[in-house]
């Protein structure tokens, strides 16, 4: 039979409920910072002249929560948010409790291959911001543990082409430290985006 007995830890923990506040208080602030995240990228975006497609923009942001994404609790912000059978255009800010932010462009489908020659010329420039390259056959992996993402900067022009190619998808991100000024967050994240914007409308055939 199952031995359902608690360690000591287990047992302390669960007699405790100042955790669980601390643990909801935070993912709460969490969600609300998402919320301003995702005006600062809007803001950005009626700024720039980044050649959108209007479905691309029409849903608006999304903020998601869960507890178990590999055993621990996590917040999302998908914005811009276009999935359709047919293409992925989705910039992914995650909150991975006891790790790290991220953020991650997902381009899928017909909207990656819009992009692939930008994406292809892009290298130098990528490599030179330290972006990590999404390397598994199933996108919807978020984490940089267990081999998922290497950096562009490790391989060659060559091999960075045949990763652009290989799939129908790509994910390109950079993780975030969860220490210290989220304010700061704020700014690489939009400045990530930028520099992702900035990469695929200049680098395409003509540009």
């Amino acid at each position: 039979m199952e031995n359902f007995d608690l360690t000591p830890e287990e047992a302390e923990m669960i007699s405790n409920t100042g955790f669980i506040r601390l643990k909801n208080s935070a993912i709460e602030k969490v969600m609300r910072f998402m919320g301003q995240l995702q005006e600062a990228l809007a803001d950005f975006d009626s700024g720039s002249d980044f050649p959108f497609r209007p479905e691309w923009l029409l849903q608006g942001g999304k903020i998601s929560k869960g507890e178990q994404y590999k055993g621990m609790p996590w917040v999302m912000l998908d914005y811009p948010r276009y999935f359709s059978k047919e293409g992925i255009f989705a910039y992914r800010t995650m909150f991975w409790w006891g790790h790290y932010f991220s953020a991650t462009l997902h381009l899928a489908g017909f909207v990656k291959e819009n992009f692939n020659e930008a994406l292809e010329n892009g290298y130098t420039q990528l490599s030179a911001a330290g972006f990590q390259v999404y390397l598994k056959e199933d996108p919807w992996e978020h984490d940089f543990e267990n081999g998922n993402y290497c950096f562009i900067n490790t391989i060659s022009l060559d091999e960075w082409k045949t990763l652009v190619s290989r799939y129908n998808f790509i994910k390109l991100a950079k993780p975030f430290a969860i220490g210290g000024y989220w304010g700061q967050i704020t700014t690489e994240v939009v400045e990530t985006y930028a520099v992702l914007l900035n990469i695929l409308n200049n680098n395409k055939k003509g540009a």
